[in-house]
């Protein structure tokens, strides 16, 4: 009889559990929310204007020579930017710098939730470290002294069917 009741009651626990709801990933809700076209259209443009920073300070894009053509462009604006060396330099800097602020501003929301998953990573000591450590080199050894065997063990068989 107190089998009988037991059971019933963990019958009854196990009908009154509230359902686990199955939480949206973090990522995607960002990915949804936060990055609307615009920041695509950014993510796009970014590494370009960094590009073009960085060849504006290096004063060559491909065999042109940007240095001399552009402080002599005959636009008033332009060539305020870029008609001496330190103004070309600095305009370049100005460019990377943008394109730099504008990757970060776009790493942000993705960097946060992963910040806080970081938090709860139990590290390894540095023993249980330098164990690991030595556990792949002692792999990578194992897995070169397979190869260069095989290396050895095929290569006249290579050479055999290439002769023929």
């Amino acid at each position: 009889m107190a089998d009988v009741t037991n059971k019933e009651k963990k019958v009854k626990l196990n009908k009154q559990a509230p359902a686990v709801e199955k939480k949206p990933s973090r990522v995607m809700e960002i990915l949804k929310k936060e990055y609307a076209f615009e920041n695509w259209l950014l993510a796009i443009i970014s590494p370009v204007l960094i590009l073009n920073g960085v060849y504006v300070v290096m004063g060559k894009f491909g065999s042109v020579n940007l240095a001399e053509r552009l402080g002599e462009s005959d636009i008033a604006f332009v060539d305020f930017f870029f008609n001496t060396t330190l103004k070309r330099i600095l305009s370049g800097s100005f460019l990377i710098l943008v394109g730099t602020l504008v990757v970060v501003y776009l790493a942000i929301p993705i960097l946060r939730p992963s910040v806080a998953e970081m938090k709860k990573v139990t590290w390894p000591t540095g023993k249980k470290l330098a164990v690991n450590t030595g556990r792949v080199f002692a792999f990578l050894l194992f897995l070169m002294l397979v190869f260069t065997i095989y290396g050895f063990a095929l290569d006249p068989l290579f050479k055999w069917l290439l002769s023929i």
